[in-house]
């Protein structure tokens, strides 16, 4: 793994983003740190808020083995919608399984993923390095961004046996272990002082 700034990764998946058609034109290799993060958590709020809600955020560029790229989980979100209905176990492999299984009309109309585009990128996979975060210790990362590429070459694993190494940037975000405890010390002394909130 090799260490890289957050403005890299910020501006890498800022591009992305302004590549797709709804997304206006943005000058991203001009944009400041700050300036770059504020457009991202406006094109893609749920996905990117982990940057500045778990900030400091150390972020490295790595190629997955295999053995990582098997355990990679889909995009957090809420139980039973988008990727995480995809998928039966919370993996991006997981979710290969079921688009090689299904019908992918009844797939994308029961899920609302577009499992065409997820087979447009197995024909044609594009070489942009994913986006994944996770906590310090040993939890899998998931996928911030490129689920949809991420999921194409994992049906392409599915389906040959065989895996392409895929580039990535990892985002490490720090455990929040001082804020929890501090919490919990404030609650102890205001119960025991009688100032309990009603």
């Amino acid at each position: 793994m090799q260490r890289v700034s957050q403005a890299t990764v910020l501006r890498h998946w800022l591009r992305l983003e302004c590549a797709k058609p709804e997304t206006p034109d943005l000058a991203v290799e001009s944009l400041s740190e700050r300036a770059a993060l504020d457009h991202l958590l406006d094109c893609k709020p749920g996905a990117a808020a982990f940057v500045w809600r778990d900030a400091p955020v150390r972020w490295y560029r790595t190629t997955l083995s295999p053995e990582a790229f098997a355990r990679l989980r889909v995009i957090e979100g809420p139980e039973g919608m988008l990727w995480q209905s995809l998928s039966s176990d919370g993996t991006v492999v997981g979710a290969a399984r079921c688009v090689a299984g299904g019908d992918p009309d009844a797939l994308a109309a029961e899920t609302g993923v577009d499992v065409g585009r997820v087979l447009d990128f197995r024909e044609n996979p594009p070489d942009e390095p994913l986006v994944l975060a996770r906590r310090e210790g040993c939890e899998p990362p998931f996928v911030a961004d490129g689920n949809y590429r991420a999921t194409a070459r994992a049906l392409a694993l599915v389906e040959t046996g065989e895996y392409d190494p895929v580039e990535a940037y990892l985002g490490v975000c720090s455990q929040p272990v001082l804020e929890p405890l501090r919490q919990r010390a404030c609650a102890l002394v205001r119960r025991a002082l009688g100032r309990w909130p009603r």
